[in-house]
């Protein structure tokens, strides 16, 4: 009924999607595709990678209608290294752990989050991007509290999901 009560705010509104910019959100729905110029009632989103093909997809789920899934076709020709954390002395799921890794010279770091959006939850797997690097330099786990552990691993497979366990190592 909102619709009926104020123009500024509607009940289906279309998909928003910003690219940044070095540092700059950027609205890019209207060069997306054409779902961008759709209307929603969409009230939760969750990111994965749906097809296991290393590019995190989108899951938005509509009030009273159909999920809609987004899947991500950019990025070909850029590596990446999946992970699924598995707390021992921490958490099961390793929330809290800090992830940094290095691909071609080029630092980077996460921290792992266990929430979502409104009634979802997002893919527990970690996907790091390294371009174009061929492989991971290294990985960092930081495991969190109460572990507070640090592990390095190098020589790590690319393009692929593995799974590293606290204090036990890839399996």
């Amino acid at each position: 009924m909102v619709d009926n009560y104020t123009m500024q705010v509607k009940y289906r509104e279309p998909l928003l999607l910003f690219h940044n910019e070095g540092g700059r959100l950027v609205n890019v729905s209207g060069a997306a595709g054409p779902v961008f110029s759709r209307a929603f009632a969409a009230r939760g989103l969750a990111v994965g990678d749906f097809d296991n093909d290393g590019y995190v997809d989108v899951l938005v789920s509509n009030s009273g209608d159909a999920p809609l899934l987004l899947r991500n076709r950019a990025g070909s020709g850029h590596h990446w290294l999946g992970l699924k954390l598995q707390g021992v002395a921490c958490n099961r799921d390793a929330i809290g752990a800090r992830i940094a890794w290095s691909a071609g010279g080029v630092q980077r770091s996460r921290l792992k989050t266990g929430g979502g959006s409104y009634l979802s939850s997002h893919d527990p797997r970690e996907v790091l991007g390294l371009g174009t690097a061929a492989r991971a330099d290294w990985v960092e786990i930081r495991w969190p509290a109460p572990s507070g552990a640090v592990e390095r691993f190098a020589d790590l497979p690319t393009d692929r999901y593995v799974t590293i366990v606290e204090g036990k190592g890839v399996r």
